[in-house]
């Protein structure tokens, strides 16, 4: 269709439907799959409903890995700050920690250091698409849950889910990068605030970190990102790092 012929009711359907795909895939694609969407109903003033269902199903492909990244990425966020509040509570004598005769650290502080720093640092690198860096790590955690006496859930958790996204090449998308690591001390503070208001640390309150990350890179996502002149082709995923 020429731009001086007037826009007819299916193509202005069709576009409001092919708004469901990410702007990206729009960009590179969107001309020529509108084209063929139209070659394929001609004639007809709305979709049909085969190729409204496959648009449908082609915009849940595309959408499904970011939106799992962004969940799972959130998710790791939460559990490797947690230990702010922790810290906190040590802190003001709210509660007070003691190590078992066979743990091989003595020093409380240390020992509560170790597992949170390489938490957080298994984030950072995964949030700046490490991917293998962020197994290395992932790695010595594990190695570390095993040799003081037992491999935590949350830690198994994490190195499964970041294993598999990283086999998928589900990492976080370039240009939410930076509000996720901006999130990083945000997490912080609501983990700090909550033991500062005596709240209990449950699952909850987990999930409810989680979501605020997860919103927060959302909303990174839709900003506008920078092109740089040796950027990469929109649509394709990020180079890993390490």
């Amino acid at each position: 269709m020429s731009p001086s012929e007037p826009m007819g009711p299916l193509e202005r359907r069709y576009r409001r439907l092919l708004r469901l795909l990410p702007a990206d895939h729009r960009a590179a694609r969107g001309e020529e799959l509108l084209g063929l969407l139209l070659d394929l109903d001609p004639g007809r003033a709305r979709p049909s409903l085969r190729q409204a269902v496959g648009v449908v199903g082609l915009a849940s492909r595309l959408r499904l890995p970011g939106a799992a990244s962004l969940l799972l990425t959130a998710f790791i966020v939460a559990v490797s700050t947690e230990a702010a509040a922790t810290a906190y509570r040590i802190s003001t004598g709210a509660i007070t920690v003691s190590l078992g005769s066979q743990f091989p650290i003595r020093n409380v502080a240390l020992a509560l250091l170790i597992p949170a720093l390489l938490r957080l640092a298994a984030a950072v690198a995964w949030i700046l698409g490490s991917r293998r860096i962020t197994l290395v790590v992932c790695g010595v955690l594990l190695a570390y849950s095993l040799a003081t006496g037992g491999l935590l859930v949350v830690d198994l958790v994490i190195c499964v889910g970041l294993g598999a996204a990283a086999a998928w090449r589900w990492w976080p998308a370039q240009r939410s990068r930076v509000v996720l690591l901006a999130t990083i001390p945000f997490a912080m503070l609501l983990w700090t605030l909550s033991a500062a208001w005596n709240m209990d640390l449950s699952f909850g309150w987990l999930l409810l970190v989680t979501a605020v990350v997860a919103l927060l890179g959302a909303v990174g996502g839709l900003l506008p990102r920078r092109d740089s002149g040796g950027g990469e082709p929109q649509g394709q995923p990020t180079s890993t790092k390490g």
